[in-house]
């Protein structure tokens, strides 16, 4: 399938500013990897930056990741399978396949469904009794450590009260699985999920023996402004909840399949796994679903999941009314991957919204164009353009359309009256007709190289 000339553009404008990003960001970050997915194909796919901020290594788009939660999309997508094959009801109680808490001290446990623990509606406590692995203070829990701190703990609300998140409740789905199927969680996710998506090499939890597979984890940025790499760890019992690790590629095309594609569940189950979902409790903008979180805003809605583990961030979202996947992933601990996949989403929309294909055809992009007060990119045509600012990890919030009668000179009268309204915007060009810089007003942008030259020879304070 040949791609659209205004998703081309859209594409170009996307890399750009994720390279600057990646290279001159307010708040540096290691790296990342992302990929975007369009009707069973890659449409864009690339890693930026480094899997090891002391080694200095780059990383590339086959690096995996710790996904963390993205793992409880999984665990639903087999229990799903399971209960199209009849192996189980999802309305059933959740003690029918866990024995081992049949004698919980809390009453209500017995309320619990299996269709409760994957909606995070059986009130069970988010971590545990102490979730001090999450800080790598300590390893991951055991089988037994989650069963002992299960029995050991009352419900926090009455079953299908409210959603409220829980690790520990995914947890126990991993349990149910095996005990439905007589088979370990990993071995039962290899046969129901992994092995039908061909090419993908996605892992249940980390291993030490995989280990130069992986990109590293960073802390957030601590004292002084430093990150510092951080060591890996499995999940092991809590892998039903977190440990699943992937690279971005593989991860989308997961979630493609599941929610848009074909192999993984049957038509009517993708149908309802869409449609049902609750309010999460207080958080007014999400609601959650059987494994998926959905996120409205006022410019698109999101479904998909976000994953958190130490020194990862993670993020893979589809955005409804479209065929885009996208997944972000952060090695690092920071809250950048759902406000780039929004961002993505949003160019594609502003790129089709502004420019028709004959336009996107012949339109350029240039840039960074930089100052002291900025960096930004362009996107010009005869007529019409655009200027993204590239000062954070949300570029449309700031998007500009500019208007030109004649290509050479433009105007923009959305800014604000703070701003250079009205005023008068030319680009200097070379023999070529490449831009060398932007005059808005009274103010100049320079090229990325000649505008850091000059910043080294004219502005610092001489020691």
């Amino acid at each position: 399938m040949k791609t659209h000339d205004k998703e081309k553009l859209a594409l170009q404008v996307i890399d750009m500013w994720l390279d600057y990003r990646s290279r001159l960001s307010t708040l540096p970050v290691p790296g990342f990897q992302i990929c975007i997915r369009k009707k069973n194909r890659i449409v864009f796919s690339k890693a930026y930056g480094y899997a090891n901020l002391n080694t200095k290594r780059r990383q590339t788009t086959k690096d995996l990741y710790h996904i963390a939660s993205h793992s409880k999309t999984f665990t639903s997508c087999a229990l799903l399978q399971l209960a199209e094959e009849g192996k189980l009801n999802l309305h059933q109680p959740a003690l029918d396949y866990l024995p081992q808490l049949r004698h919980h001290k809390d009453k209500r446990f017995k309320q619990i469904t299996i269709r409760d623990l994957l909606s995070h509606r059986s009130g069970i406590f988010r971590d545990g009794v102490d979730s001090d692995f999450f800080d790598l203070q300590k390893p991951f829990l055991s089988k037994e450590q989650l069963i002992q701190e299960t029995l050991s703990s009352d419900l926090i609300f009455t079953p299908n009260e409210c959603s409220k998140y829980s690790n520990i409740g995914y947890s126990l789905l991993g349990l149910v699985i095996e005990n439905a199927l007589g088979m370990p969680y990993q071995k039962a996710m290899e046969s129901l999920v992994l092995k039908k998506l061909k090419g993908a090499h996605i892992l249940t939890d980390y291993s030490d023996n995989s280990k130069e597979l992986f990109v590293d984890g960073h802390s957030r940025s601590l004292w002084e402004g430093k990150r510092f790499p951080l060591k890996h760890a499995p999940a092991l019992a809590i892998a039903p909840a977190g440990g699943v690790c992937a690279n971005a590629e593989d991860t989308s095309l997961f979630f493609e399949t599941l929610l848009l594609g074909k192999g993984l569940l049957k038509k009517e189950t993708q149908k309802e796994l869409l449609s049902l979902n609750w309010p999460v409790k207080n958080a007014h903008r999400e609601r959650y679903g059987l494994g998926l979180q959905f996120e409205k805003f006022p410019d698109m809605e999101l479904v998909g999941h976000s994953g958190g583990y130490p020194g990862f961030a993670t993020y893979t979202t589809h955005g409804i009314g479209t065929d885009y996947v996208i997944s972000f992933f952060l090695n690092t601990n920071e809250a950048v991957p759902l406000k780039s996949a929004r961002s993505l989403i949003q160019i594609f929309n502003i790129i089709n919204s502004t420019f028709t294909n004959d336009e996107a055809k012949q339109a350029r992009v240039e840039g960074p164009l930089m100052s002291m007060w900025g960096s930004f990119l362009f996107v010009l045509t005869k007529k019409k353009g655009l200027r993204f600012s590239l000062g954070s990890w949300m570029p449309c919030k700031e998007a500009l359309l500019l208007a030109s009668k004649n290509g050479e000179e433009f105007l923009c009268d959305k800014q604000d009256g703070y701003d250079s309204i009205g005023e008068r915007i030319t680009f200097k060009k070379d023999k070529d007709g490449n831009i060398l810089s932007a005059k808005w007003g009274s103010g100049t942008y320079s090229l990325e190289k000649t505008f850091l030259e000059k910043f080294k020879k004219g502005l610092l304070l001489s020691s």
